[in-house]
């Protein structure tokens, strides 16, 4: 499983930002039933938004949110986006804060929530087949009420914050500056996988969105190197 959760357990509250630059909370739904998939404009899952706009179009009893882990902004999510004609809700996550609240180190992960914000089930693609595992779970009532939220640190921001300076470099046309924050953001985090590929965007993002993903090009770069400091 992609989460450290196991089912059953609640989830900590995940505060973000919407496309539209709203804050906004998994929080705001209880009550209901919510669809996570955490995806990335970088990543081949941005083939799976329209499957997620399919469920959404068929349940629209359960809420979807979609999280894009972009740390250039909302300009490439939303090129996919609106290619799913999605109407579900857009989340952004620029900071990696995902990776810090609910211990997630990878994208395209798909995220069933029960409406006391409890994990119902996680897997490792939104495809057909976990699509399908879905139907009986929805049925299934909530968890106890009372159900413990995890504790998070909530002081140990130095990734969110180094990825903010990424952005704010990225903003001044910074890009080496901008690469050398993420790379920091490495050193602190080496087992987090959303941070490394973002890299290779910023270096070379002809390989990521002037057509299909260059796969073959990614097989024969060298992994990303932490840069302490």
């Amino acid at each position: 499983m992609s989460l450290p959760y196991r089912p059953g357990d609640r989830l900590p509250d995940l505060r973000l930002g919407s496309m539209g630059g709203n804050s906004v909370s998994i929080r705001d739904h209880r009550g209901r039933k919510v669809l996570v998939y955490v995806w990335a404009s970088w990543c081949e899952c941005r083939e799976r938004l329209g499957a997620l706009q399919e469920f959404h179009g068929k349940r629209p009893d359960v809420a979807v949110v979609s999280i894009a882990c972009d740390v250039t902004g909302p300009e490439h999510p939303m090129r996919y986006l609106r290619k799913a004609g999605a109407a579900f809700e857009m989340w952004i996550d620029a900071t990696c804060a995902i990776s810090r609240r609910w211990g997630l180190k990878r994208v395209s992960v798909p995220i069933l929530l029960d409406e006391e914000g409890s994990l119902l089930k996680a897997g490792n693609a939104l495809d057909a087949a976990f699509l399908a595992e879905l139907e009986p779970l929805l049925a299934r009532p909530a968890a106890r009420k009372d159900a413990p939220e995890p504790r998070v640190d909530t002081r140990n921001t130095r990734v969110e914050i180094l990825m903010q300076a990424c952005t704010n470099f990225l903003s001044r046309k910074r890009t080496d500056d901008a690469v050398a924050a993420l790379r920091k953001a490495l050193a602190l985090d080496p087992e987090n996988r959303i941070i490394p590929k973002q890299v290779w965007v910023l270096r070379n993002p002809e390989k990521f969105y002037s057509g299909p993903i260059d796969m073959d090009w990614q097989a024969a770069q060298p992994p990303v190197t932490p840069l302490e400091g």
